[in-house]
């Protein structure tokens, strides 16, 4: 029972260890841990008055709440500022990111930090090398002079979200996410959204899992001493 009390815990550490490493990741989404407790219905199974809760991990959740918004401005920074998602193109296809940190790449074409094209209504967004100065529009349209690039695009979906959490910060539908038109895009050129971790309720998150992750390490040792006093000591002649 002990045993089965600290699992969960491992697995909330590396949760909160995983939002601590990403506080300074532009449009980072923070993961925390469902816990189930076991408790009198198991004891009263038992005929006992003893209940020990035992957590259970019911499912790690991605926390959606938006991060707040930090003026940086480089004209390729870009922060959605209400729902949905910025869509980029990956190997696999199409994936959502809440991270506006674009750079142009040799090709000419507005990236992501880790070189996912960004996708607007005309496809990917390809910037000259000769002119280089983006303007994009509260609505997400993109100029270079008198020049129109497209519209960036945003998708959002119904909330809930059932979205798939992938590497670098992308998100990618699932077969229970339900897409949903957006009628107005309004981003910020020159912004950035920032992680939506609480450093300090991260720490004390911590303590508490590990303080009760200590608890039963404790609980093991004193029963295997317990189990250890009876076979060598219970039944000894003097």
């Amino acid at each position: 029972t002990a045993a089965s009390g600290m699992a969960p815990r491992i697995l909330k550490q590396e949760a909160i260890a995983n939002n601590l490493a990403n506080v300074n990741t532009p449009g980072y989404k923070r993961e925390s841990v469902f816990l189930q407790q076991l408790t009198a219905a198991q004891a009263r199974a038992r005929k006992t008055e003893f209940e020990w809760q035992i957590p259970m991990v019911d499912q790690i959740y991605t926390d959606y709440s938006r991060g707040s918004l930090e003026h940086t401005g480089n004209p390729l920074n870009v922060a959605i500022d209400g729902d949905g998602f910025f869509v980029v193109q990956t190997p696999e296809g199409e994936a959502y990111t809440r991270s506006g940190s674009f750079h142009v790449d040799s090709e000419g074409r507005l990236v992501t930090a880790d070189n996912l094209p960004v996708l607007c209504d005309a496809g990917e967004i390809v910037v000259s090398d000769e002119n280089r100065d983006v303007k994009i529009a509260i609505d997400g349209n993109i100029t270079i002079g008198d020049q129109e690039l497209g519209r960036l695009r945003v998708a959002d979906f119904e909330k809930p979200y059932k979205l798939e959490k992938i590497a670098g910060g992308l998100f990618k539908e699932t077969e229970e996410s339900v897409p949903i038109d957006i009628e107005f895009t309004y981003v910020r050129q020159g912004y950035l959204e920032k992680a939506n971790v609480d450093v300090i309720r991260e720490m004390v998150d911590m303590i508490d899992s590990y303080r009760n992750y200590e608890s039963d390490q404790r609980a093991i040792q004193l029963i295997d001493e317990t189990l250890a006093r009876t076979v060598n000591e219970v039944g000894k002649v003097k």
